[in-house]
């Protein structure tokens, strides 16, 4: 699956990426990010509510999304240190062969029972977004 069609373009909001209801965990590498989604699977997350996806796919899935007006919001987004803060992050990571795993939670009992098995396989960084928050699971919360 895409990410395109795993996010359906409800990805963004105001042109930055925030996908509501959404974990999302990074990994060194994409071995790791599939080892962390067959653990959710064996544990009965749907396969139509996980995805994972290369550095390489993330890159072009933000370049694929990235209009004058998004860039825009995304420079206002920066300068008050919101969301594209933390995308430029993942972003960097992507640029250094990372591994992302996102996980479709519908609530917060089924984003803990999520979190308590990914973090077995030790993030470099995570992130849960909600309808009005990021929260930080793992990882460097300060973009500074």
């Amino acid at each position: 699956m895409l990410l395109t069609d795993f996010f359906h373009d409800a990805g963004f909001k105001l042109g930055v990426f925030y996908p509501k209801h959404c974990l999302t965990a990074i990994f060194e590498s994409l071995s790791t990010a599939e080892h962390a989604e067959a653990a959710l699977l064996r544990d009965g997350f749907e396969e139509d509510h996980t995805l994972v996806a290369s550095g390489r796919e993330v890159i072009e899935y933000d370049r694929d999304h990235t209009t004058v007006l998004s860039l825009m919001m995304r420079a206002a987004s920066r300068f008050f240190k919101t969301e594209q803060s933390f995308n430029d992050d993942s972003l960097a990571h992507a640029h250094h062969g990372a591994g992302f795993l996102l996980v479709r939670c519908s609530d917060d009992n089924q984003k803990a029972k999520a979190w308590d098995i990914v973090k077995n396989d030790d993030p470099l960084d995570a992130r849960y977004y909600s309808l009005i928050a990021i929260e930080h699971l793992a990882g460097d919360a300060d973009t500074d």
